[in-house]
């Protein structure tokens, strides 16, 4: 059958007419159904959603397609799609909406790499626009990603509501049932807890990396693979622009409460778009995941220890107080590894930080050291030093303790084939790069004593002016320039 506007050519047992409209080609097919290109009786074009055959005569998947209709019946807004007409009790069933001409966001990214600066921010605001229009109408997604965002002439439109569940109903899926694509759907539905507008909004700030970057925030790789990186891993947000940056890492959070709400995101995006501030940027909001906050509040208070959290909001450390990480260091030595074996051979390169020139003792300070013509004879027979005695240097943490730091810092959880890769000490400093195939490096940054790690903070993206944690901004320049010899950008 030709095809005359450039769509895929029907079947021959597929029809030429559904309902009102004349059917000119497939323009892609789905887990439901097959959705055709028609044309109105005014001739104006439309998109025909039908239901496969073989599911149409099943319950179960009638009331998902009959849920799905009710629920774009009820949602209205610029930057969606509007329902034209349905016939649930067809067989098949059959939905029509406007036509949406444009590429997908996934297509046009492939093709031309991602989206500049100003047609990101407008990019922003549509689907922010589309998320607070679909959750006022008490509408979730649930299936946000790039395939299912058209780039039209008008902007950005959210398409394909076919998994969507409204908040007011349950879901059909069963118990344990995941639905959404691997990689692009939040931390909490990985845990199988039922999804809800932040849902929405976690996939609005992958959506914002990817047209950003053309990269996932979690990057890619089998299903098993993604749901480790969402659940525990930070996003890479080094490629957004900088004014979007902090929404968009906000947006990304692992802990749903902590995300703002997608009207809160077009209010933002709106105001970066005009030329000012992010009105929500002003600081970092810290969160810790899997650690309440007022058993936190409880542990600083009773228990007397500080909470290190990373700029990323992953727990960092417990650090006892008589356990500073300010405490000086008499000594400083440095190790450096390519692989797990470290090495001990000191640096003298390596300038010791003030911290680490001995101090005074009180008896310094009290009285004049007396000279050799005045010392008495007790003097002689029992010596008292004027100086207080240097600590012995502090050992560089083994490529193992590492490991196992990492391994407390990420709720006790850590890749199989995670190693070092590198590694250096100076003094009481740590810094780390550690690697794992399966799901990707981060660098770490940690101070010691003898006792073993007193601190530390860890991520993907350290090196980045906005995301260096602030352990690393203290840190000596040898262990600044080696953890990041590009810099901080």
């Amino acid at each position: 059958m030709s095809d005359p506007g450039g769509f895929g050519p029907l079947t021959a047992d597929e029809r030429e007419v559904i309902g009102p409209y004349r059917i000119a080609g497939r323009m892609g097919a789905g887990g439901m159904g097959v959705v055709y290109a028609g044309t109105a009786p005014d001739g104006g074009r439309v998109a025909v959603k039908v239901i496969h055959p073989g599911l149409a005569a099943d319950p179960d998947f009638h009331a998902r397609f009959v849920r799905e209709v009710d629920m774009l019946s009820r949602v209205r807004g610029r930057c969606t799609v509007s329902v034209l007409a349905a016939d649930t009790a067809a067989m098949p069933p059959w939905l029509a909406t406007e036509y949406v001409p444009g590429p997908t966001l996934n297509a046009f990214v492939r093709g031309d790499g991602p989206l500049t600066y100003e047609r990101l921010t407008d990019f922003g605001v549509d689907i922010a626009e589309a998320l607070t229009d679909i959750h006022r109408a008490g509408v979730v997604h649930r299936d946000l990603k790039p395939g299912n965002v058209i780039l039209s002439a008008s902007g950005a439109k959210v398409l394909d509501f076919g998994i969507a569940r409204a908040l007011d109903e349950s879901g059909l899926t069963g118990t344990g049932g995941l639905i959404g694509t691997p990689g692009w759907i939040s931390p909490e539905q990985y845990r199988g807890e039922q999804a809800d507008a932040a849902a929405d909004v976690f996939a609005w700030g992958a959506l914002m990396t990817y047209a950003a970057t053309g990269q996932p925030p979690f990057g890619t790789g089998p299903p098993e693979v993604l749901a480790y990186r969402v659940m525990s891993a930070d996003p890479d947000v080094s490629g957004v622009p900088a004014p979007l940056r902090a929404l968009v890492r906000a947006a990304l959070a692992k802990d749903r409460a902590a995300r703002p709400a997608a009207h809160e995101i077009l209010a933002r995006m709106a105001a970066i778009r005009a030329g000012a501030a992010d009105p929500g940027g002003g600081g970092k909001r810290m969160t810790v995941p899997l650690w309440p906050v007022a058993a936190a509040a409880t542990a600083v208070v009773v228990a007397g220890v500080v909470i290190a959290v990373s700029s990323s909001g992953v727990l960092g450390a417990l650090v006892p107080p008589n356990r500073s990480s300010g405490s000086a260091d008499a000594a400083e030595q440095t190790s450096e590894s390519s692989g797990e074996t470290p090495s001990d051979t000191p640096e003298p390169s390596d300038t010791p930080e003030p911290s680490d020139t001995p101090e005074r003792t009180p008896d310094d300070t009290s009285e004049p050291t007396p000279t050799r013509a005045e010392k008495t004879p007790e003097d002689s027979e029992t010596p008292t030093p004027s100086r207080a005695s240097r600590r012995p240097p502090i050992p560089c943490a083994t490529a193992s303790a590492v490991l196992s730091y990492l391994k407390r810092m990420n709720q006790g959880s850590l890749p199989d084939d995670a190693r070092v890769t590198g590694k250096r000490c100076s003094g009481r400093w740590v810094a780390a790069r550690i690697d794992s195939p399966s799901v990707g490096g981060v660098k770490l940054i940690a101070t010691q004593d003898t006792g073993g790690f007193t601190g530390g903070e860890y991520g993907s993206n350290v090196c980045s002016v906005t995301d260096q944690p602030s352990l690393l901004r203290s840190a000596p320049a040898t262990i600044r320039g080696w953890l990041c010899p590009n810099g901080f950008s």
